[in-house]
């Protein structure tokens, strides 16, 4: 399951995961939040907090069917988790378009933090 949340702060999408995330739900609920932020501010700020039962994503996301591709976005948090997920998380950080980070839950507020930051930054766009 993968829903929208109170925002954090204002201009940040924040987001909660729990369970084993499905492409449908990701490209129905996710990808028309961020290109609707995309087309308002020009800048995409994500925060995804995440319980303990987090699986991943279905096995058709991964295998090739139905794959999915996060639309651009320029700072992405992920907070909480099971064990291995902040693993995951600094493993793929380099390859993502964006800034990326992940925090234990108990560092939730230095989450926030983070984030926010991100949004007073000017936008870097390749020429």
């Amino acid at each position: 399951m993968l829903c929208q949340i109170a925002d954090i702060t204002n201009g940040v999408i924040s987001l909660f995961a729990s369970g084993r995330l499905s492409t449908q739900d990701y490209c129905n609920k996710i990808v028309p939040i961020i290109e609707e932020y995309q087309q308002a501010s020009g800048k995409v700020c994500l925060y995804i907090e995440a319980d303990v039962l987090l699986e991943g994503w279905e096995s058709q996301s991964l295998s090739g069917v139905g794959e999915l591709q996060l639309p651009r976005f320029d700072a992405l948090v992920l907070v909480g988790g099971p064990d291995w997920f902040g693993n995951a998380v600094r493993l793929m950080g380099p390859f993502m378009q964006g800034e990326v980070a992940w925090y234990a839950l108990e560092d939730k507020p230095q989450a926030i933090e983070w984030i926010t930051a991100k949004l007073s930054c000017p936008l870097v766009r390749e020429s």
